[in-house]
């Protein structure tokens, strides 16, 4: 049975946890190893009981919490059950009185499992039995966060760690033997796939058991609304001996419910869903349209209960991120913060972005507001990304224009789609979705907003940017990184997308948004990531830095002109314009769809760039470390043979291994809305002409000595998104026979690029 999203997300924030919390350290011995042909042979268990046998009496570690943990999982792979429930016996007395961490979670778990297969040998009971006596044992006496997050970490599905098992095994294979490193962390990945497989179709029920005991949870709620009903559920800790404060998601997502999880840090967690859908996911809606009304009559019912204190908070994460700004803007007496990872933007990062519609709003309306299966054709088993991209290769490939995309993608007219084509620019349409002017002046109430630098800021820095400017004395905080709205949402791990995170950047960001709300409504000390306005980690330094504002005005910044004295990719990136009347030059065949099975790449780290309809900028190795921070802007001086172009901005580090690290996600704009998001203004064809731009991305990240920065601009020609042909029509009517010859654009000496710089 697929899982539900939400149970896959919380798995994965506590399977970093656990990569986090459980290092394995470097060590000499070898171990001769033949791996079994994939996890689910017969002979899987007996060869690793066998690894694990021969690595216990070796085995060796300075750290007495984190060998306690090693030696638990060795001692239960080997079937030494007995002695792994002593060890993680020791464990957990060990760290009493200490942060409820990811050591500590190992210890219950190991222990829980070690001490239901005891009792099944030495009692000879049923392991199902032993099981839930284990378990009711070491979960009962926890308080409700602890328990949450073990039962978060047991429901993870064996699937998660199949593929790492499989993986190792092919990797050792030829080899014959691997260190001890790995295979210790071999045994730890086997336990836990092979674990899971024993007690999983246990848990729901021991959940369930568990759950009632410590909750109060209400469902089937209707709260009635102008016009309408909310469909919405209230879970609140069932020990509570007064009213509480609520947090409230306002949401489309049934994956999102997280009301427990609030529970369980002590509030009442409320989830109500968005006019026209049910709790079950059903119900078309229409998004955008009533939210902030909506949102603003349930902060006004939930403050009337009973059970409430009388304060709302709201959480959101994408859409639920608008609903809680959506809310704010209206001020509801109750509400007293929102806290936001990624906010979708009406307008600004969704359905377009930089002004080009993406394919994705279709799979998005599909999914969220239309609440329909998988599109005519597709079987019902398939994989959902790769159906989608199938069908992205169908519309490339075909001559329709944008129009169409809903037929191609859905099979048939989608009126909602249609009404988002009709407003290609910042209009009216969108700016009566989000806060004017005067409403982010009177946002009175703390705002957290967490985004990062691989795709999950746009709408983040709209907001903060747009609250600060309307309201300097404005109490919003943004922390950013180096995430993408997945790791955000689910968890940070050791790496991202082939990327390895510095240490302080691998910071549980869920965990951090109750903290900052403990401080808010309970008083608690502010969470020191949190000491500024803005708060970013810097890719190479393993640092933090807290500044009032990310693109300050005063700040140093690093200027480089594009080289248009030479012919050659790359060309220069230079401290001063090039002399003499050179250009630069890039002849892009929009008609060409020869590339639709080749992938665009998704790896933030690479040791060679795919240049495809691209031109590249490489500046000299820099004599000395520094330091960049903020968004990128700049001015390119060109001459372009249509009236409009979709430029695509990508920024890298070259080090002197030669890997390119990418520093923010693509960024592609439409030039004819690069002043101005409201007025569309065409190019002058043949003719040279400054665009001025900003790209809606940030970044901080140490260029080391020795290392070149990259710039990358492309001339958007994906399946994925819409093609700008640049007639100059409105580009939803373009079809690829507005093509007809290749579009160029040649860069004068005076196009540059900047950012702010200083020393580290």
């Amino acid at each position: 049975m697929k899982q539900p999203r939400s149970t896959v997300s919380r798995a994965r924030r506590a399977l970093m946890r656990l990569a986090l919390a459980l290092p394995v350290g470097s060590w000499a011995a070898d171990f001769g190893f033949r791996p079994p042909p994939d996890p689910d042979d017969a002979s899987t268990a007996e060869l690793m009981r066998d690894l694990a046998q021969r690595i216990l009496p070796v085995y060796q570690e300075a750290d007495t919490d984190v060998f306690l943990a090693n030696v638990t999982a060795l001692q239960i792979v080997s079937g030494a059950y007995r002695a792994a429930y002593d060890s993680s016996a020791s464990l957990r007395s060990r760290r009493q009185g200490k942060p409820f961490d990811g050591l500590v979670e190992r210890a219950i778990l190991d222990g829980i499992y070690s001490r239901a297969r005891a009792r099944e040998a030495d009692d000879r009971i049923a392991f199902a039995d032993a099981y839930a006596r284990s378990f009711q044992e070491l979960v009962a006496p926890l308080g409700n966060a602890q328990a949450q997050a073990i039962m978060a970490r047991l429901e993870i599905p064996p699937a998660v760690f199949r593929e790492p098992l499989q993986q190792a095994f092919d990797l050792w294979r030829a080899k014959g033997s691997l260190p001890e490193a790995d295979a210790l962390a071999l045994v730890r990945t086997w336990l836990s796939y092979q674990s899971r497989r024993s007690f999983g179709a246990l848990l729901p029920e021991l959940f369930a058991a568990e759950n009632s005991s410590r909750y109060t949870a209400e469902a089937g709620i209707r709260i009635p609304v102008r016009g309408g009903v909310i469909h919405a559920s209230v879970v609140r800790p069932g020990r509570a001996t007064g009213p509480l404060p609520a947090l409230l998601r306002f949401t489309l997502d049934p994956a999102e419910d997280d009301a427990r999880s609030s529970a369980a840090r002590g509030y009442v967690g409320v989830t109500a869903y968005v006019r026209g859908r049910t709790p079950d996911g059903k119900g078309a809606v229409w998004p955008f349209v009533r939210d902030g009304e909506d949102a603003a009559a349930v902060i006004d019912w939930v403050s009337r209960q009973a059970w409430s204190d009388g304060r709302v908070c709201m959480l959101g994460d994408g859409y639920s991120g608008y609903a809680a700004w959506a809310a704010a803007r209206r001020r509801p007496a109750a509400l007293k913060a929102i806290a936001t990872i990624s906010p979708m933007a009406p307008g600004i990062d969704f359905p377009m972005a930089g002004q080009i519609f993406r394919n994705a709003m279709v799979r998005w309306a599909q999914e969220h507001a239309l609440a329909e299966p998988m599109p005519a054709g597709i079987a019902a088993d398939a994989n959902p990304d790769a159906a989608w991209q199938a069908l992205d290769a169908r519309w490339y490939q075909g001559r329709r224009p944008y129009w169409d995309v809903d037929r191609v993608l859905l099979g048939k007219r989608s009126r909602l789609i249609r009404t988002w084509l009709t407003h290609p620019s910042h209009d009216r349409y969108w700016q009566k979705f989000l806060p004017s002017a005067e409403q982010f002046a009177r946002i009175d109430i703390p705002v957290l907003s967490f985004a990062g630098y691989y795709g999950a800021d746009a709408g983040a820095l709209y907001y903060h940017q747009e609250h600060l400017r309307h309201r300097p004395q404005a109490d919003t905080t943004l922390l950013v990184g180096p995430y993408d709205a997945a790791s955000i949402r689910n968890g940070t791990g050791p790496t991202l997308r082939d990327y390895t995170l510095d240490p302080t950047a691998r910071v549980d960001l869920p965990e951090l948004r109750y903290a900052w709300l403990d401080h808010i409504l309970n008083g608690a000390g502010k969470p020191p990531l949190l000491a500024d306005r803005v708060n970013y980690q810097v890719m190479g330094t393993d640092q933090w830095r807290h500044v009032p504002a990310l693109n300050a005005p005063q700040a140093n910044r690093l200027r480089l002109y594009l080289d248009t004295g030479e012919r050659d990719d790359p060309h220069r990136l230079l401290p001063a314009p090039a002399g003499g009347d050179g250009n630069a030059r890039l002849a892009v065949d929009l008609a060409d769809r020869s590339d639709v099975r080749v992938p665009w790449p998704d790896a933030l780290r690479v040791k060679q760039l795919q240049a495809r309809s691209s031109i590249s900028f490489a500046s000299e190795p820099f004599a000395e470390a520094t330091e960049i921070a903020g968004s990128l802007r700049g001015v390119f001086d060109i001459t372009p043979s249509r009236q409009d172009v979709d430029f695509g901005i990508s920024l890298y580090e070259q080090t002197e291994s030669g890997d390119y690290q990418l520093l923010f996600e693509p960024y592609d704009f439409r030039a004819s809305y690069a002043g101005h998001r409201v007025r569309r203004r065409l190019l002058r064809a043949g003719e040279r002409q400054l665009l001025p731009f900003t790209v809606e991305r940030v970044t901080a990240c140490r260029i080391a000595a020795g290392s070149r920065i990259v710039l990358v601009i492309g001339i958007n020609r994906r399946p994925d998104r819409q093609v700008n042909y640049g007639s100059g029509k409105d580009v939803n009517s373009e079809t690829i026979a507005d093509a007809r010859w290749p579009l160029r654009v040649r860069w004068h000496a005076r196009s540059y690029v900047e950012i702010q710089a200083g020393p580290p």
